[in-house]
């Protein structure tokens, strides 16, 4: 039974990583959908290793996916994992606050 706990991901890591500036800033470019590198390399000033390097632990943890077919990169956001962490988290009193903070760090 304790392996399992061992299996969940830290939620205030999670946390962390969503809100680090450059990773909120690509997510904001994937909420509307699944991005090619090249499109959020035109749209962000962020390194391929920069963004690879920020988004590991979310993709590692199933909330960011990154697929690589034909040379080609796509990254795309599982919304419901990260309205989960948000929606369940001890530090967040409901999704709203959790959604003003994104937005605050966001603009």
């Amino acid at each position: 039974m304790d392996d399992m706990v061992d299996d969940i991901p830290d939620d205030n890591k999670i946390l962390e990583s969503i809100f680090e500036p450059d990773n909120s800033e690509v997510l904001t470019h994937l909420e509307s959908g699944p991005k090619k590198f090249s499109d959020l390399d035109k749209n962000l000033d962020i390194s391929k290793e920069k963004i690879e390097q920020s988004l590991s632990y979310l993709i590692e943890h199933g909330f960011v996916s990154k697929i690589e077919k034909d040379n080609l990169i796509n990254y795309s956001v599982n919304s419901d994992n990260l309205s989960k962490v948000l929606e369940n988290n001890d530090n967040f009193k409901n999704v709203d606050d959790g959604l003003a903070k994104l937005d605050s760090f966001l603009n």
